[in-house]
């Protein structure tokens, strides 16, 4: 190369590496505000090395500069040549995402000539290097055991990644998967530009894995592994008893339906009550003292229909009452036996309440 090229280079070179200062000065989305000026000055500072070593070839010393300088502060020109310079290094998965990401940042209005190289460079490279990554599959000949831990090349990779096409770049890979009680399996895979293929690994139980020994918690204690006869086995509950020692809850629904049953009674003797006292009233009325006609017969039946009824009536209410006051303080614990409502308990001289309901009769009774 002539000098006079050299200079137009150098010339070019210097011009690119101030327009992309420049191009620091202006306000980036998102990034502007919440970078501080310290971070801004140095990210400028890393970008102008970096950018000065990409555009001599120097990639493998520009990469360090330009990823430092990303991450201090955001600019679409020193991701371009980022990935650009990662793609040259044949790292084309990285590379290519970085490109990508630039391209899906819309361009400002007026964007600077040097922004507007850098998206168009990002979209040749990235359209190049596209059909040049390769395709690796991990599998494994048995189901993936638990913790199962992978690394590609020394990463680690998520496990959910087992049998599922990753992309790649071309070049020698090492791939590693490992689990608690396994042996670590290895396997090595060579790819090429546009290649695919599968890595199969199969994990060996480890014949020398320590087995855990159970914990202080899971330990049989003293009191199981005693001899029978150390001490004499206590009788065991029945089935659905209450424990020894405590008192089963009182039942008192015996006492409940009594107490509705008397209710019910004096509610209805006191309605018959008032219709045989409005009968009688009218018939007091009408005969005066005088004997009554034989027209008002069928008033006085019905008055004293009414008036049996509501005197039966309010006999049954207040046994009713009575009965379920008694079973209310001589109720016991459930019991088993069919019809019984109370536990033999005493109280004022009663004990064993009972109600016996049928077609057409109530009987309540108790034991003296």
């Amino acid at each position: 190369m002539t000098i006079a090229g050299n200079r137009r280079s150098w010339s070019m070179l210097f011009t690119f590496a101030i327009s992309g200062v420049a191009e620091f000065a202006m306000p980036q989305v998102l990034h502007a505000e919440e970078d501080s000026a310290t971070e801004i000055a140095a990210a400028r500072s890393l970008a102008v090395d970096g950018l000065k070593l990409a555009q001599a070839g120097k990639c493998e010393e520009a990469v360090p500069k330009l990823e430092r300088s990303e991450k201090l502060h955001h600019s679409a020109i020193v991701l371009s040549h980022l990935g650009e310079c990662n793609v040259s290094l044949g790292k084309l998965v990285e590379g290519t995402e970085e490109l990508r990401k630039v391209l899906r940042e819309p361009l400002p209005q007026n964007p600077t000539p040097a922004l507007s190289k850098a998206y168009e460079r990002a979209q040749t490279v990235l359209d190049s290097a596209k059909p040049k990554i390769a395709a690796l599959t991990i599998s494994l000949t048995k189901a993936a055991p638990p913790d199962l831990h992978l690394t590609v090349d020394g990463q680690a990779a998520p496990a959910t990644l087992i049998d599922t096409e990753l992309p790649a770049d071309p070049g020698e890979h090492t791939i590693e998967a490992s689990a608690p009680g396994y042996l670590k399996a290895t396997a090595r895979v060579n790819l090429s530009a546009a290649d695919k293929k599968t890595v199969s690994l199969k994990l060996e139980p480890d014949p020398n894995a320590v087995v855990a020994a159970p914990r202080a918690s899971e330990a049989p204690s003293a009191a199981s592994v005693a001899p029978a006869s150390s001490a004499s086995p206590e009788p065991a509950s029945p089935p659905g008893s209450a424990p020894v020692g405590e008192s089963p809850a009182p039942n008192h629904a015996a006492a409940y339906v009594a107490w509705g049953i008397g209710a019910v009674g004096v509610g209805v003797g006191s309605t018959f009550g008032l219709i045989a006292m409005k009968d009688k009233h009218d018939l007091v009325a009408r005969c005066g003292s005088t004997s009554c006609t034989p027209e008002s017969s069928g008033s006085l039946d019905s008055a004293k229909r009414s008036g049996n009824i509501s005197t039966v009536a309010f006999a049954v209410g207040g046994a009713g009452l009575i009965l379920g006051t008694v079973l209310y303080f001589t109720a016991g614990g459930s019991s088993s036996q069919a019809g019984s409502l109370a536990n033999g308990r005493h109280f004022a001289g009663l004990s064993n309440g009972r109600a016996l309901v049928g077609p057409a009769s109530v009987q309540l009774a108790a034991d003296f």
